[in-house]
């Protein structure tokens, strides 16, 4: 006891008494979106509800069974009117079944599905409940009010991916948002105001900058009919019913994140609907929301003299920023920039794996300049050298390099020794 206690009086001067020791910057702890969204189209005197839901196999419970790996998911619709009184209640079952154990924690493979009802004018609750069968854990989402009836917009627009398969398009389900990203999506607008064959223009502007401009023609769709094709959720159309839209094409390529607006103009120059956009940068590095932390990661890829020209226009760091990652972009065409993604997906890398128990960034230690510089080594070995420090080689193949890293304090502070 007094042995343990003597270290315990030697170590916390050592750690508690560095400076800033509680005020580093914690690293956040990344949860993948679960996105769910109400689709309204107006069906005669009655309203099609459909909702849609997308969640991330990461944030679902699964078991191996002999060489897979099983999980069971349920979701639950109850609905209740303006007086709390039950009016229906719906159910969907999906059984997953993954091949790997790496599918089953992956942030980008999602079960995807849908449950569809119809209803008359009302005003309602809706109760989704999700439900892990393995460990039969409930996840009840806040309750949604809609209101049915003719003073709200009748008809939802549909996002929806550039694949086509068997004349069915496959829904694209981002929470109503749209995605900031490298793939590009088309988007399905329909209103009571078309009318078939007459050509009107499309803008979406924010402030006085207008960033798309089409035109396109009315055609009957139809009323949409959802189903699931390869664990994909997607759509069709009776055209027995009419339903006038427009597909709006590539409708994020040149949106950067914000807030937008979208007109629908007629060809006599009335306007004719409009809806508000918001682009959301759905797996944002995290680094990124901190502009002078961004900026002054720059420092790791750019010659002293370069970044401090970059200084010198003493404007704001999130402008700085811009301006840098516009002049690097290899695809000026689009709004998203690829480069600047992977430039910062190995920040947070660094951020997450290679701080020391000191609290230095892991972005600033030898290793994380290294992985901002060259990316994830092909291959890494420990060991241990003459002085009986632990080493760590990155070995990457090409081109052919090698770094040899020595944890000289032994507190996770490895020391580029070689390279």
């Amino acid at each position: 006891m007094k042995k343990f206690f003597i270290t315990f009086i030697i170590i916390c001067p050592i750690i508690f008494g560095q400076n800033n020791f509680f005020s580093k910057k914690e690293i956040p702890v990344f949860r993948p979106n679960i996105h769910t969204q109400f689709l309204i189209f107006k069906v005669n005197d009655q309203f099609q509800v459909t909702y849609l839901y997308k969640i991330p196999y990461s944030r679902i419970v699964f078991e191996k069974v002999d060489d897979h790996f099983e999980s069971g998911f349920e979701l639950t619709l109850e609905i209740k009117n303006r007086t709390n009184t039950f009016v229906k209640r719906e159910f969907v079952k999906d059984k997953l079944v993954s091949k790997s154990f790496e599918e089953t924690i992956s942030n980008t493979i999602y079960l995807e599905n849908f449950l569809t009802i119809t209803l008359p004018k009302d005003e309602y609750i809706f109760q989704v409940i999700f439900e892990d069968k393995l460990v039969n854990r409930q996840r009840p989402q806040i309750p949604v009010n809609l209101s049915l009836n003719d003073s709200i917009k009748n008809y939802s627009s549909l996002l929806i991916e550039k694949k086509n398969q068997n004349g069915k398009y496959l829904v694209a389900n981002f929470s109503g948002m749209l995605p900031y990203s490298k793939e590009n999506y088309d988007m399905i607008f329909f209103s009571r105001k078309f009318e078939e064959g007459k050509k009107v223009k499309i803008t979406i502007s924010q402030n006085d900058s207008v960033y798309l401009e089409q035109f396109s023609k009315p055609i009957n769709f139809g009323r949409p009919v959802f189903s699931k094709i390869n664990d994909k959720v997607s759509i069709t159309f009776d055209s027995t019913y009419t339903l006038n839209g427009i597909i709006i094409n590539d409708i994020n390529k040149k949106l950067d994140e914000g807030e937008y607006l979208l007109r629908i103009i007629s060809d006599d120059d009335k306007e004719l609907d409009t809806d508000k956009i918001k682009v959301t940068w759905l797996n944002k590095p995290f680094s990124l929301n901190d502009s002078d932390f961004a900026l002054e990661m720059i420092a790791s890829i750019e010659p002293e003299d370069a970044f401090d020209q970059l200084l010198k226009r003493k404007l704001p760091s999130s402008e700085l920023l811009k301006l840098y990652w516009k002049s690097k972009d290899p695809t000026p065409g689009t709004a998203f920039n690829e480069l600047m993604e992977v430039f910062y997906d190995r920040v947070d890398y660094a951020e997450t794996n290679f701080r020391n128990l000191s609290g230095t960034s892991g972005a600033k230690t030898d290793r994380g300049k290294i992985y901002i510089q060259n990316g994830a080594p092909d291959q890494i070995e420990r060991g241990v050298n003459s002085d009986g420090k632990i080493t760590e080689t990155w070995y990457y193949q090409s081109p052919k390099r090698i770094f040899v890293f020595v944890d000289i304090r032994g507190d996770g502070s490895f020391r580029l020794e070689s390279k």
